[in-house]
């Protein structure tokens, strides 16, 4: 079974940690940075998932690394409350399982 580790800000970590992940606390983008390079070089985790913002604040080649990986897995954590609109949660979905299993899916719209 794929060992999942969350990186997040530490006002978050005690829920997940409740919830039996492990986690770890990331006061700033840089320290969520090395947490998520060291869990790399490891190679322990199968999915890793980090804060938005700090997924998004990655440096260039830290993100390209991510991007060419075939394992771990590296998800966005959404944070807040908004619900994503379908739409982008319809992409999310699709770059999840397209780092997962290599194809591109696509999802039509809902006809409402």
């Amino acid at each position: 079974m794929a060992k999942l580790t969350v990186i997040t800000q530490p006002a978050l970590a005690p829920g997940f940690r409740l919830a039996g992940v492990e986690v770890i606390a990331a006061e700033n983008r840089e320290s969520a940075r090395n947490a998520l390079v060291r869990l790399i070089d490891e190679g322990e985790a199968g999915i890793i998932a980090v804060d938005a913002p700090y997924l998004n604040a990655l440096d260039y080649a830290t993100a390209r690394r991510i991007e060419e990986m075939v394992k771990p897995v590296v998800v966005s954590l959404p944070t807040g409350a908004d619900i994503l609109p379908e739409q982008r949660r319809s992409r999310q979905i699709a770059e999840l399982i397209r780092r997962a299993i290599g194809i591109r899916m696509t999802f039509r719209e809902n006809d409402k």
